[in-house]
């Protein structure tokens, strides 16, 4: 069971990609209404789809460290 300090620390890790994410995507809007102006009011549209990409993208690394992982399994000595 993870002591009180491992849990804080986690918490704080949670809270600081969460605060990094959330700076992401307001860049991420700016940059995009700048191109798109009359997007401007599509705000939700534009996060789910900017989430998406991201859930995307973490399921596509995901992925690959598992295939990563399964090889090394194969290839050990102590398979």
């Amino acid at each position: 069971m993870a002591n009180s300090d491992e849990i804080k620390n986690g918490i704080d890790k949670v809270d600081e990609k969460t605060r990094e994410l959330i700076m992401e995507f307001h860049s991420h809007y700016e940059d995009y209404i700048t191109l798109r102006p009359g997007d401007k009011d599509r705000k939700d549209e534009i996060f789910q789809a900017w989430v998406i990409q991201k859930i995307a993208g973490l399921q596509i690394s995901i992925l690959e460290l598992a295939e990563r992982l399964n090889s090394l399994i194969k290839t050990s000595h102590y398979h």
